[in-house]
């Protein structure tokens, strides 16, 4: 019980540490699991892999609260422009998505 603990609390604080930080916050915890805590060997694999999206999506709501004003701006449909004005909109995302969809077709 209390290393099923352990193993929760390091994989929330690499999930939490890696997610607003440039580098892949999945892989991370996945390799820290994978390498040092073997958490499918402890549960199912079933269970240890809905643990790690489950962390993962608080880290989601996480994003979403810290920049909630961002996406409000850049989901809003208003044609007035406004003082503060974004320069990230949803063209520009789709936009940027188009490559990655193209190639991941392929």
């Amino acid at each position: 019980m209390l290393w099923e603990l352990f193993v929760a609390i390091i994989l929330g604080i690499v999930e939490g540490i890696t997610e607003f930080a440039p580098v892949s916050s999945t892989g991370h915890m996945v390799l820290v699991d994978d390498l040092l805590l073997h958490s499918s060997e402890l549960f199912s694999q079933e269970v240890a892999n809905t643990f790690k999206i489950v962390i993962q999506l608080g880290s989601i709501l996480a994003v979403l609260l810290v920049f909630k004003e961002r996406f409000r701006e850049m989901f809003s449909f208003s044609w007035k422009k406004t003082e503060k004005t974004s320069k990230l909109t949803l063209g520009k995302v789709v936009i940027g998505v188009i490559p990655a969809a193209v190639l991941g077709f392929f």
